[in-house]
């Protein structure tokens, strides 16, 4: 029997845990799996072919919100093309509405809910040997025109699961193209969120740490960039953390990333001082803070100690060798407009590299799908089911905080305007009304209606800027220090160019031939032989003059370098300031 599965990402860069420990399971059992890993951003019919043409005889989809839609419109084709063949659906987005999902679209067989590492090799068992499917753990199946279901699939022991990449063990790293890897160390949360479907499973279910680490140690071996956990709370059990990061910090090859979710408010100092040992960039964390407001937070089931949270975010922040993503949630339960903004001003004040304003996802199977109809939040029917409006706050109003998440994404999250958001910041009363006037003024000029260049970001801060009769002239300085820091010296447009007085080119002088300044604040132009440092100095550093410190705000003239090696492939910048006055 020709077994396909089709797993269907957001982006290339994405890898599909699900499929691959599926296809994993399969083989273990005897069965030979291929997986069709494509985006669906892709064109239809190139998708629809490169199923269809395999002729198999199985298709598995695996379904989640961005790819549920595209699914079904896959499904109604094959149909038409391969009538024999069994298509078959599972994943998150139809394990909770099986029997909806079999009513609704009548060209798949069946549906497979739940864990699945148990349940496929079964299925294609039954399938390949002509038995019936009643004895398939949660799959719900047609039979004699009828929806029938089997008994729900038991939770897998996590020890079981098979390892999902069997490229890596073959020593055939290349052939994932540099993705993002998704990795797995335990399953269900012991939380109960009401708009999550984490919330539907009992408990929390642990791999064996050593078995972890064994398997993590594959990863560190293949040199892989990225590698995210997908553990629903990874700190939910202190213990199991911190053996593992641990591990992690030991055996650090320089090159991979580990991306975590955590509560921040079980963020222990025992993972704390493991985390500040750490290199930077081996650590990212993710932090679901959803609100500061107390009473949104006891509807959806959360902690009310905001205070803990944002603590031990700062801390973690303080560290100062780890990204910090944290994200709040609109469209939740009692939360209006000005409550968002003040949940919005807490989380931006604890400093995260990241600030994701994300919007209420009414899942099936969730307790928030039953709380919507009760309290009157509605929202849209077609994936991702996201909220319209709420007793609390409108249609208008959500459609403006996207516009002010999308700002806050491309200025703040993107890391670019270290040196000019923090200048325009100090004029407003708070980090969401700067966003919110900033969004207003980029309506107003069309900045949301046309694709982003490289400098449209500067060229908005400064119109903004000049259009409330700020220090324009200091901000164009600031701007050029973060264009220099973020990319190259050379193509920078006119307002990023300010004039420079005729000394200028003296003091960059100075300041390139200056070798012992250079190595005091470049340690690593110490290893290139001194007969080649020069040339390596006008290759490597990049040097401007600025009428003031861009770093501390220090008036006088100053040289900055930066070292545009190091600022390719890391998040650090290193500069020299060389101020005209000698100080």
């Amino acid at each position: 029997m020709k077994t396909v599965l089709a797993a269907l990402g957001a982006q290339y860069i994405h890898t599909c845990l699900a499929a691959r420990s599926l296809r994993e399971s399969a083989r273990q059992a005897g069965f030979a799996v291929a997986l069709c890993e494509r985006t669906v951003n892709e064109p239809f019919d190139a998708l629809l072919a490169s199923l269809a043409l395999e002729q198999p005889d199985f298709i598995g989809f695996s379904c989640y919100l961005w790819n549920i839609s595209l699914v079904r419109e896959l499904c109604a084709e094959l149909r038409k093309l391969l009538p024999q063949a069994f298509l078959c659906l599972g994943g998150p987005e139809v394990s909770f509405c099986a029997e909806e999902v079999l009513r609704t679209l009548p060209e798949a067989d069946a549906v497979l809910a739940g864990e699945g590492e148990k349940g496929f090799p079964a299925l294609l068992r039954a399938l390949d040997a002509g038995e019936p499917l009643a004895a398939v753990p949660g799959l719900w199946f047609r039979e004699g025109g009828e929806l029938r279901a089997a008994a729900p699939a038991a939770p897998v022991p996590m020890e079981s699961l098979p390892f999902p990449y069997p490229e890596l063990l073959a020593g055939d790293a290349a052939s994932l193209g540099g993705k993002i890897l998704y990795f797995e160390t335990s399953r269900g949360c012991p939380f109960s969120c009401s708009y999550c479907l984490s919330s539907r499973e009992g408990g929390v279910r642990l791999m064996p740490a050593a078995l972890a680490c064994e398997r993590l140690g594959v990863f560190l071996s293949a040199r892989v960039p990225q590698v995210k956990f997908v553990d629903r709370t990874f700190n939910a059990n202190r213990t199991h953390c911190d053996a593992i990061l641990a591990y992690l910090l030991e055996h650090d090859n320089g090159v991979t990333n580990f991306h975590f979710e955590i509560e921040a408010e079980l963020l222990a100092g025992s993972t704390l001082a493991l985390i500040r040992q750490a290199r930077p960039g081996l650590f990212q964390f993710e932090a679901g803070v959803q609100s500061a407001n107390g009473k949104t937070l006891r509807a959806v089931r959360r902690s009310e100690n905001v205070s803990r949270v944002l603590e031990r975010c700062t801390a973690l922040r303080e560290a100062g060798n780890c990204h910090l993503h944290m994200d709040l949630i609109a469209g939740l339960p009692y939360e209006d407009y000005a409550s968002l903004g003040r949940s919005f001003d807490a989380v931006f004040r604890a400093g995260p590299d990241m600030l994701q304003l994300g919007f209420l996802k009414v899942l099936h199977g969730t307790q928030m799908e039953e709380d919507a109809r009760r309290l009157g939040i509605v929202r849209q029917t077609r994936a991702p089911y996201e909220v319209l409006f709420t007793p609390w706050i409108s249609y208008e109003e959500l459609c403006r905080l996207k516009k002010i998440d999308s700002l806050c994404g491309s200025l703040h999250n993107s890391g670019r305007f270290g040196a000019s958001l923090p200048f325009l910041l100090r004029d407003f009363p708070s980090p969401f009304a700067f966003f919110e006037a900033l969004a207003a003024f980029a309506e107003e000029s069309g900045a949301f209606e046309r694709p982003w260049g490289r400098y449209d970001g500067h060229a908005l801060l400064l119109g903004f800027c000049r259009s409330r009769g700020g220090d324009a002239q200091r901000l164009r300085w600031l701007l050029r220090f973060d264009a220099l820091r973020d990319g190259r010296a050379r193509g920078l447009p006119e307002f990023l160019t300010p004039s420079q007085p005729p000394e200028a080119a003296a003091l960059l002088r100075g300041a390139a031939r200056d070798e012992a300044a250079l190595l005091s604040q470049f340690p690593r132009l110490a290893a290139v032989p001194p007969p080649e440092r020069p040339a390596e100095i006008r290759r490597a550093l990049r040097f401007a003059w600025f009428p003031f410190s861009p770093l501390t705000g220090e008036e006088g003239a100053c040289v900055v370098a930066i070292d545009s090696v190091e600022n390719e492939t890391k998040p650090v910048y290193f500069l020299a300031v060389k101020n005209s006055r000698g100080k």
